[in-house]
Protein backbone atom coordinates (compact mmCIF):
# COMPACT_ATOMS: atom_id res chain seq x y z
CA UNK A 1 0.00 0.00 0.00
CA UNK A 2 1.20 3.56 -0.76
CA UNK A 3 1.47 6.95 0.35
CA UNK A 4 1.06 10.59 -0.62
CA UNK A 5 3.31 12.65 0.69
CA UNK A 6 1.90 16.73 1.01
CA UNK A 7 5.33 18.58 1.63
CA UNK A 8 4.32 21.70 3.68
CA UNK A 9 7.35 23.96 4.04
CA UNK A 10 7.37 25.63 7.43
CA UNK A 11 10.37 26.75 7.83
CA UNK A 12 13.55 27.93 5.91
CA UNK A 13 15.00 30.28 8.41
CA UNK A 14 14.49 33.40 9.84
CA UNK A 15 17.00 36.30 9.87
CA UNK A 16 18.04 37.52 13.48
CA UNK A 17 16.13 40.98 14.81
CA UNK A 18 13.45 40.03 12.14
CA UNK A 19 9.64 41.37 11.53
CA UNK A 20 7.87 41.00 14.56
CA UNK A 21 4.10 39.82 14.29
CA UNK A 22 1.41 40.62 16.52
CA UNK A 23 0.16 37.28 18.11
CA UNK A 24 -3.04 36.75 19.64
CA UNK A 25 -3.05 36.62 23.20
CA UNK A 26 -3.99 33.42 23.45
CA UNK A 27 -1.63 31.81 21.04
CA UNK A 28 1.79 30.70 22.79
CA UNK A 29 4.87 27.91 21.23
CA UNK A 30 2.89 25.67 24.14
CA UNK A 31 -0.83 25.75 23.39
CA UNK A 32 -2.23 28.91 22.96
CA UNK A 33 -5.53 30.20 22.23
CA UNK A 34 -8.27 27.34 21.01
CA UNK A 35 -9.97 27.40 17.98
CA UNK A 36 -13.63 26.69 18.09
CA UNK A 37 -15.47 25.17 14.83
CA UNK A 38 -14.06 23.80 11.80
CA UNK A 39 -10.40 25.31 10.63
CA UNK A 40 -9.14 23.78 7.85
CA UNK A 41 -4.97 23.05 8.76
CA UNK A 42 -2.61 21.38 5.95
CA UNK A 43 -5.19 19.72 4.28
CA UNK A 44 -6.65 17.97 7.06
CA UNK A 45 -10.47 18.03 7.61
CA UNK A 46 -10.66 19.22 11.39
CA UNK A 47 -13.28 18.32 13.56
CA UNK A 48 -14.61 19.73 16.58
CA UNK A 49 -12.44 18.47 19.49
CA UNK A 50 -14.36 15.07 20.77
CA UNK A 51 -14.71 15.05 24.41
CA UNK A 52 -15.82 11.37 25.26
CA UNK A 53 -12.18 10.45 23.45
CA UNK A 54 -10.34 11.19 26.38
CA UNK A 55 -11.83 9.47 29.06
CA UNK A 56 -9.51 7.81 31.41
CA UNK A 57 -10.91 3.99 31.76
CA UNK A 58 -10.77 2.33 35.61
CA UNK A 59 -10.62 -1.31 35.68
CA UNK A 60 -12.48 -2.98 38.22
CA UNK A 61 -10.41 -5.56 40.08
CA UNK A 62 -11.41 -9.28 39.50
CA UNK A 63 -12.02 -10.03 43.49
CA UNK A 64 -9.81 -12.80 44.97
CA UNK A 65 -7.80 -13.34 41.53
CA UNK A 66 -4.09 -13.84 42.34
CA UNK A 67 -1.71 -12.77 39.46
CA UNK A 68 -0.85 -15.66 36.69
CA UNK A 69 2.56 -15.56 34.48
CA UNK A 70 1.95 -12.93 32.56
CA UNK A 71 4.08 -9.38 33.13
CA UNK A 72 2.82 -7.36 36.02
CA UNK A 73 1.58 -4.74 33.83
CA UNK A 74 -1.56 -7.64 33.14
CA UNK A 75 -2.13 -7.77 36.82
CA UNK A 76 -5.29 -5.74 37.77
CA UNK A 77 -6.18 -3.53 38.80
CA UNK A 78 -4.15 -2.29 36.39
CA UNK A 79 -2.39 1.12 35.72
CA UNK A 80 -5.63 4.25 34.75
CA UNK A 81 -6.05 4.06 31.20
CA UNK A 82 -4.72 5.88 28.39
CA UNK A 83 -5.06 9.59 29.15
CA UNK A 84 -4.28 11.93 25.80
CA UNK A 85 -2.22 14.93 26.34
CA UNK A 86 -4.61 16.89 23.73
CA UNK A 87 -8.54 16.32 23.13
CA UNK A 88 -8.23 14.23 20.18
CA UNK A 89 -8.64 16.45 16.59
CA UNK A 90 -8.87 19.68 18.52
CA UNK A 91 -6.73 22.42 17.01
CA UNK A 92 -5.12 24.89 18.01
CA UNK A 93 -3.71 28.31 17.55
CA UNK A 94 0.25 28.73 17.95
CA UNK A 95 3.88 30.61 17.17
CA UNK A 96 5.90 29.23 14.07
CA UNK A 97 9.60 29.67 14.22
CA UNK A 98 9.04 32.70 11.87
CA UNK A 99 6.87 34.11 14.53
CA UNK A 100 3.31 33.77 11.88
CA UNK A 101 0.58 32.88 13.90
CA UNK A 102 0.13 28.93 12.65
CA UNK A 103 -2.69 26.08 13.58
CA UNK A 104 -2.04 22.92 14.95
CA UNK A 105 -3.82 19.63 15.64
CA UNK A 106 -4.13 16.66 18.30
CA UNK A 107 -3.78 13.41 17.36
CA UNK A 108 -1.89 11.56 19.99
CA UNK A 109 0.10 14.22 21.11
CA UNK A 110 -0.12 17.70 19.31
CA UNK A 111 1.44 17.92 16.15
CA UNK A 112 3.71 20.57 14.40
CA UNK A 113 2.86 24.01 13.76
CA UNK A 114 1.67 24.74 10.42
CA UNK A 115 2.28 28.24 9.13
CA UNK A 116 -0.51 30.21 7.36
CA UNK A 117 -0.36 31.04 3.52
CA UNK A 118 1.88 33.68 2.80
CA UNK A 119 -0.19 37.06 3.57
CA UNK A 120 0.24 39.51 0.41
CA UNK A 121 -0.03 43.27 2.51
CA UNK A 122 3.72 42.66 4.51
CA UNK A 123 6.67 42.37 4.05
CA UNK A 124 7.17 39.30 6.48
CA UNK A 125 8.10 35.49 6.28
CA UNK A 126 4.40 33.80 6.61
CA UNK A 127 4.51 30.93 5.49
CA UNK A 128 8.29 30.05 6.87
CA UNK A 129 10.08 29.34 3.82
CA UNK A 130 12.74 31.68 4.03
CA UNK A 131 11.06 34.31 1.64
CA UNK A 132 8.75 37.07 2.10
CA UNK A 133 5.65 38.02 -0.19
CA UNK A 134 6.58 35.26 -3.27
CA UNK A 135 3.97 34.61 -5.93
CA UNK A 136 2.46 38.40 -4.70
CA UNK A 137 2.29 41.11 -6.60
CA UNK A 138 5.65 43.76 -6.17
CA UNK A 139 3.75 45.96 -3.96
CA UNK A 140 4.87 46.66 -1.67
CA UNK A 141 8.64 45.56 -2.39
CA UNK A 142 10.29 42.69 -0.68
CA UNK A 143 13.07 40.76 -0.81
CA UNK A 144 14.64 37.39 0.38
CA UNK A 145 15.95 36.65 4.24
CA UNK A 146 19.54 36.91 3.82
CA UNK A 147 21.83 35.77 7.06
CA UNK A 148 23.17 38.97 9.41
CA UNK A 149 24.64 37.99 12.27
CA UNK A 150 23.75 34.26 12.46
CA UNK A 151 23.49 31.40 9.43
CA UNK A 152 19.95 30.64 8.10
CA UNK A 153 19.34 27.44 7.41
CA UNK A 154 17.12 25.61 4.18
CA UNK A 155 15.67 22.60 3.63
CA UNK A 156 15.58 21.03 -0.16
CA UNK A 157 12.86 18.32 -0.67
CA UNK A 158 14.21 16.87 -3.51
CA UNK A 159 11.01 14.76 -4.23
CA UNK A 160 8.70 17.69 -4.17
CA UNK A 161 5.61 17.49 -2.79
CA UNK A 162 4.18 14.05 -3.53
CA UNK A 163 5.98 10.40 -3.03
CA UNK A 164 4.81 6.78 -2.81
CA UNK A 165 5.15 4.72 0.32
CA UNK A 166 8.57 3.30 0.37
CA UNK A 167 10.71 6.01 -1.99
CA UNK A 168 13.41 7.47 -0.03
CA UNK A 169 12.89 11.08 0.71
CA UNK A 170 16.09 13.46 -0.05
CA UNK A 171 16.99 16.05 2.43
CA UNK A 172 19.49 18.61 1.46
CA UNK A 173 20.76 21.29 3.93
CA UNK A 174 22.90 22.92 0.88
CA UNK A 175 21.34 25.89 0.27
CA UNK A 176 21.81 27.04 3.66
CA UNK A 177 23.48 30.79 4.14
CA UNK A 178 26.17 32.07 6.66
CA UNK A 179 27.22 35.49 7.48
CA UNK A 180 29.84 36.95 5.30
CA UNK A 181 33.37 35.89 6.36
CA UNK A 182 31.92 32.38 7.36
CA UNK A 183 30.67 29.20 5.89
CA UNK A 184 28.16 26.49 6.95
CA UNK A 185 30.19 24.34 9.20
CA UNK A 186 28.28 21.54 10.49
CA UNK A 187 24.14 20.35 10.60
CA UNK A 188 22.04 18.19 12.65
CA UNK A 189 18.91 16.83 10.80
CA UNK A 190 16.03 15.49 13.68
CA UNK A 191 12.39 14.54 13.07
CA UNK A 192 9.27 14.13 14.95
CA UNK A 193 7.31 11.26 13.28
CA UNK A 194 3.59 9.81 13.89
CA UNK A 195 2.92 7.06 15.80
CA UNK A 196 4.62 3.75 14.73
CA UNK A 197 7.29 5.07 12.54
CA UNK A 198 10.58 3.50 12.89
CA UNK A 199 12.02 5.73 10.30
CA UNK A 200 15.63 7.37 10.66
CA UNK A 201 18.50 9.34 8.52
CA UNK A 202 20.76 7.84 6.44
CA UNK A 203 23.74 7.93 6.60
CA UNK A 204 23.74 10.07 9.83
CA UNK A 205 21.83 13.13 11.30
CA UNK A 206 24.85 15.08 11.16
CA UNK A 207 25.18 14.93 7.33
CA UNK A 208 24.69 17.68 4.86
CA UNK A 209 22.30 15.65 3.03
CA UNK A 210 19.76 12.86 4.55
CA UNK A 211 17.16 10.43 3.45
CA UNK A 212 14.44 9.77 5.46
CA UNK A 213 11.51 7.55 4.67
CA UNK A 214 7.70 8.32 5.66
CA UNK A 215 6.94 5.14 6.54
CA UNK A 216 3.61 5.41 8.03
CA UNK A 217 0.68 7.47 7.57
CA UNK A 218 0.65 11.14 9.82
CA UNK A 219 2.67 14.38 10.30
CA UNK A 220 6.20 14.94 10.31
CA UNK A 221 8.57 17.54 11.05
CA UNK A 222 11.99 18.05 10.01
CA UNK A 223 14.37 20.31 11.89
CA UNK A 224 17.43 21.35 10.44
CA UNK A 225 20.41 23.26 12.81
CA UNK A 226 23.07 24.88 11.13
CA UNK A 227 26.22 26.47 12.85
CA UNK A 228 28.67 28.32 10.69
CA UNK A 229 32.86 28.18 11.18
CA UNK A 230 32.68 30.79 13.65
CA UNK A 231 30.51 28.40 16.08
CA UNK A 232 27.37 30.55 15.65
CA UNK A 233 23.99 28.97 15.21
CA UNK A 234 21.64 29.87 12.96
CA UNK A 235 19.21 32.25 14.84
CA UNK A 236 16.14 29.70 14.39
CA UNK A 237 15.83 26.06 12.92
CA UNK A 238 14.97 25.27 9.55
CA UNK A 239 11.51 22.97 9.67
CA UNK A 240 9.52 21.04 6.80
CA UNK A 241 6.59 19.76 7.15
CA UNK A 242 5.68 16.41 5.38
CA UNK A 243 2.01 15.12 5.44
CA UNK A 244 2.01 11.15 4.78
CA UNK A 245 -1.80 10.92 3.73
CA UNK A 246 -2.66 7.16 2.57
CA UNK A 247 -2.90 6.47 -1.11
CA UNK A 248 -3.54 5.27 -4.25
CA UNK A 249 -6.89 6.76 -4.16
CA UNK A 250 -9.78 4.10 -4.00
CA UNK A 251 -13.44 4.46 -4.69
CA UNK A 252 -15.49 5.54 -1.73
CA UNK A 253 -16.42 2.34 0.07
CA UNK A 254 -18.06 1.81 3.89
CA UNK A 255 -15.89 -0.98 4.44
CA UNK A 256 -18.19 -2.55 7.14
CA UNK A 257 -19.92 -5.53 6.26
CA UNK A 258 -23.74 -3.87 7.18
CA UNK A 259 -23.16 -0.77 5.32
CA UNK A 260 -22.79 1.44 8.26
CA UNK A 261 -19.68 2.42 9.74
CA UNK A 262 -19.24 3.22 13.50
CA UNK A 263 -16.36 4.97 13.95
CA UNK A 264 -13.87 6.79 11.26
CA UNK A 265 -17.14 7.46 9.73
CA UNK A 266 -15.70 10.06 7.14
CA UNK A 267 -15.34 7.98 4.31
CA UNK A 268 -13.20 11.00 2.45
CA UNK A 269 -10.69 11.37 5.27
CA UNK A 270 -10.69 7.66 6.29
CA UNK A 271 -10.54 6.01 2.57
CA UNK A 272 -8.47 2.78 3.89
CA UNK A 273 -9.69 2.06 6.88
CA UNK A 274 -13.33 1.51 9.01
CA UNK A 275 -14.54 1.42 12.40
CA UNK A 276 -17.76 -1.36 12.37
CA UNK A 277 -19.79 -2.71 15.06
CA UNK A 278 -21.59 -6.17 15.30
CA UNK A 279 -21.06 -9.80 17.06
CA UNK A 280 -19.54 -12.32 16.16
CA UNK A 281 -20.22 -16.48 17.78
CA UNK A 282 -16.69 -18.19 16.29
CA UNK A 283 -14.07 -17.20 18.33
CA UNK A 284 -10.70 -15.38 17.80
CA UNK A 285 -9.17 -12.29 16.26
CA UNK A 286 -5.51 -12.79 15.69
CA UNK A 287 -4.76 -16.73 14.24
CA UNK A 288 -4.69 -16.57 10.38
CA UNK A 289 -7.30 -19.44 10.24
CA UNK A 290 -9.79 -16.72 10.92
CA UNK A 291 -12.11 -16.38 7.74
CA UNK A 292 -15.43 -14.95 7.04
CA UNK A 293 -18.15 -17.95 8.58
CA UNK A 294 -21.55 -16.40 7.55
CA UNK A 295 -21.27 -14.89 4.58
CA UNK A 296 -20.50 -11.29 5.84
CA UNK A 297 -23.95 -11.31 7.36
CA UNK A 298 -22.56 -9.59 10.55
CA UNK A 299 -22.72 -6.29 11.80
CA UNK A 300 -25.13 -4.49 14.16
CA UNK A 301 -27.22 -3.46 11.07
CA UNK A 302 -26.42 -6.45 9.19
CA UNK A 303 -28.74 -9.95 8.82
CA UNK A 304 -27.22 -11.36 11.61
CA UNK A 305 -26.71 -8.72 14.06
CA UNK A 306 -26.12 -11.53 17.26
CA UNK A 307 -23.52 -12.83 15.38
CA UNK A 308 -24.80 -16.47 14.76
CA UNK A 309 -22.33 -18.54 12.86
CA UNK A 310 -20.18 -15.35 12.00
CA UNK A 311 -16.72 -15.27 12.48
CA UNK A 312 -14.76 -11.66 13.93
CA UNK A 313 -13.74 -11.22 9.99
CA UNK A 314 -17.51 -11.26 8.78
CA UNK A 315 -17.48 -7.61 10.09
CA UNK A 316 -15.52 -6.20 7.23
CA UNK A 317 -17.01 -5.98 3.66
CA UNK A 318 -15.73 -7.55 0.43
CA UNK A 319 -12.31 -6.40 -0.48
CA UNK A 320 -11.86 -5.52 3.08
CA UNK A 321 -10.22 -7.45 6.37
CA UNK A 322 -9.78 -7.30 9.63
CA UNK A 323 -7.10 -4.92 10.32
CA UNK A 324 -3.78 -7.13 10.73
CA UNK A 325 -1.68 -4.76 12.97
CA UNK A 326 -0.47 -1.53 14.24
CA UNK A 327 1.41 -0.68 11.96
CA UNK A 328 -1.43 -1.02 8.91
CA UNK A 329 -3.26 1.07 11.15
CA UNK A 330 -0.61 3.44 11.16
CA UNK A 331 -0.50 3.40 7.70
CA UNK A 332 -4.22 3.55 7.00
CA UNK A 333 -5.59 5.81 9.22
CA UNK A 334 -3.93 9.60 9.15
CA UNK A 335 -4.91 10.47 12.79
CA UNK A 336 -4.10 6.85 14.59
CA UNK A 337 -6.56 6.06 16.97
CA UNK A 338 -7.91 9.32 17.02
CA UNK A 339 -11.59 9.31 14.77
CA UNK A 340 -11.92 6.21 15.52
CA UNK A 341 -14.54 6.42 18.56
CA UNK A 342 -17.29 9.26 17.32
CA UNK A 343 -17.77 12.82 19.41
CA UNK A 344 -21.03 11.47 20.51
CA UNK A 345 -19.68 8.09 22.21
CA UNK A 346 -20.46 7.56 26.03
CA UNK A 347 -17.60 6.61 28.10
CA UNK A 348 -16.65 2.75 28.09
CA UNK A 349 -19.06 1.91 24.88
CA UNK A 350 -16.92 1.14 21.90
CA UNK A 351 -14.02 -1.12 21.56
CA UNK A 352 -12.60 -1.80 17.71
CA UNK A 353 -10.30 -4.40 17.96
CA UNK A 354 -7.88 -5.95 15.58
CA UNK A 355 -5.31 -9.12 14.86
CA UNK A 356 -2.09 -7.13 16.71
CA UNK A 357 -0.21 -10.23 18.66
CA UNK A 358 1.27 -10.40 22.05
CA UNK A 359 2.96 -12.78 23.66
CA UNK A 360 2.68 -10.82 27.46
CA UNK A 361 2.10 -7.94 29.51
CA UNK A 362 0.09 -6.20 26.70
CA UNK A 363 3.15 -5.59 25.14
CA UNK A 364 2.68 -5.21 20.80
CA UNK A 365 4.57 -7.89 19.17
CA UNK A 366 5.39 -8.76 15.28
CA UNK A 367 2.99 -11.71 13.29
CA UNK A 368 3.53 -15.10 15.01
CA UNK A 369 4.28 -13.72 18.48
CA UNK A 370 1.44 -15.16 19.86
CA UNK A 371 -2.40 -14.63 20.53
CA UNK A 372 -2.42 -12.49 24.09
CA UNK A 373 -4.85 -9.78 24.27
CA UNK A 374 -7.34 -7.82 22.09
CA UNK A 375 -5.84 -4.49 21.08
CA UNK A 376 -7.82 -1.90 19.41
CA UNK A 377 -8.91 1.33 19.28
CA UNK A 378 -11.99 3.43 21.00
CA UNK A 379 -12.46 4.50 24.68
CA UNK A 380 -13.10 0.66 26.33
CA UNK A 381 -10.63 -0.93 27.72
CA UNK A 382 -7.00 -0.87 29.26
CA UNK A 383 -4.73 2.22 27.98
CA UNK A 384 -1.81 1.57 26.19
CA UNK A 385 1.15 3.71 26.86
CA UNK A 386 4.30 4.76 25.03
CA UNK A 387 6.44 1.46 26.61
CA UNK A 388 3.52 -1.19 25.23
CA UNK A 389 5.32 -0.53 21.22
CA UNK A 390 1.98 -0.50 20.10
CA UNK A 391 1.94 2.68 18.13
CA UNK A 392 -1.39 4.56 16.97
CA UNK A 393 -3.13 1.67 18.96
CA UNK A 394 -4.87 3.30 22.65
CA UNK A 395 -7.11 0.43 24.20
CA UNK A 396 -6.60 -3.12 25.17
CA UNK A 397 -8.25 -5.90 27.10
CA UNK A 398 -6.21 -8.23 29.16
CA UNK A 399 -7.01 -10.69 31.96
CA UNK A 400 -4.91 -12.43 34.34
CA UNK A 401 -7.71 -15.39 34.61
CA UNK A 402 -8.42 -18.19 32.44
CA UNK A 403 -11.83 -17.92 30.54
CA UNK A 404 -12.20 -13.62 31.31
CA UNK A 405 -11.39 -10.65 29.08
CA UNK A 406 -10.37 -8.91 32.10
CA UNK A 407 -11.81 -5.51 31.58
CA UNK A 408 -15.27 -5.44 33.90
CA UNK A 409 -17.41 -3.15 31.59
CA UNK A 410 -16.76 -5.44 28.24
CA UNK A 411 -17.64 -8.27 29.86
CA UNK A 412 -20.93 -9.87 30.74
CA UNK A 413 -23.62 -8.45 32.03
CA UNK A 414 -22.08 -4.77 31.55
CA UNK A 415 -20.52 -5.77 28.01
CA UNK A 416 -20.86 -8.88 25.39
CA UNK A 417 -16.79 -9.51 24.81
CA UNK A 418 -16.28 -13.05 26.29
CA UNK A 419 -12.62 -14.52 26.40
CA UNK A 420 -13.50 -18.41 27.38
CA UNK A 421 -11.07 -21.18 26.31
CA UNK A 422 -10.36 -22.74 30.21
CA UNK A 423 -7.01 -23.06 31.37
CA UNK A 424 -4.26 -20.98 30.17
CA UNK A 425 -6.56 -18.41 28.40
CA UNK A 426 -5.48 -15.74 29.98
CA UNK A 427 -2.85 -16.25 27.33
CA UNK A 428 -4.92 -16.57 24.38
CA UNK A 429 -7.58 -13.92 24.71
CA UNK A 430 -6.57 -12.91 21.06
CA UNK A 431 -7.49 -16.25 19.82
CA UNK A 432 -10.61 -17.16 22.33
CA UNK A 433 -12.38 -13.96 21.78
CA UNK A 434 -16.11 -13.49 20.68
CA UNK A 435 -18.19 -11.01 20.87
CA UNK A 436 -21.64 -12.92 21.80
CA UNK A 437 -22.84 -13.12 25.90
CA UNK A 438 -25.21 -10.58 25.62
CA UNK A 439 -27.84 -12.27 23.56
CA UNK A 440 -31.38 -10.49 23.36
CA UNK A 441 -30.56 -7.57 24.99
CA UNK A 442 -29.33 -9.74 28.05
CA UNK A 443 -26.90 -6.55 29.26
CA UNK A 444 -26.96 -3.39 31.20
CA UNK A 445 -24.29 -0.84 31.41
CA UNK A 446 -25.21 3.01 33.02
CA UNK A 447 -28.98 1.90 32.51
CA UNK A 448 -28.72 1.08 28.97
CA UNK A 449 -29.86 -2.48 27.82
CA UNK A 450 -27.16 -4.15 25.63
CA UNK A 451 -26.94 -6.96 23.13
CA UNK A 452 -24.29 -8.63 21.79
CA UNK A 453 -23.94 -6.31 18.72
CA UNK A 454 -22.92 -3.05 21.24
CA UNK A 455 -19.68 -1.67 22.47
CA UNK A 456 -17.47 -2.51 19.33
CA UNK A 457 -16.60 -4.67 16.69
CA UNK A 458 -13.55 -4.60 14.88
CA UNK A 459 -11.22 -2.26 12.69
CA UNK A 460 -11.89 -3.29 8.97
CA UNK A 461 -8.73 -2.22 6.52
CA UNK A 462 -9.09 -2.06 2.62
CA UNK A 463 -7.62 -5.11 0.86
Amino acid sequence: MSLRVIALLLVSGAACGGTQLAVPDTASTTGGGEVTGEVPVAGLDVATPAPDAVEVADVAADVGSEPDAEAPEDVLPPEPGFVYTCAPLEVQACVTACLSVGKKKCLKDWGPCVPPQEFCGNCADDDCDGQVNEDCAPNPPCGVVTPAECPVGVIAVEEGISVDVGVTLHLSSAGSVAPEGSTIASVKWEATAPDGSTSTFAPSATAASATFVCDVAGQYLFTLTVVDSKGTAGCAPAQVVVLALPSPPIAPSIGCADGAREGFVDVATYPQIAACSGAWAQPGLTPDGVAPTCGRAGGDDGAKPEGAGCSSADLCAEGWHVCKTWKEVAQKSPTGCAGATPPDAKPKSLLFALRQPSKTGSVCGEWGDGFNDVFGCGNLGTGLGADKGCGPLDRVIASTQPDKCGFNEAEPPLGPWECKGGPGSDLLEGQTVTKKACAGKSCSYDGVPLGSADKGGVLCCHD
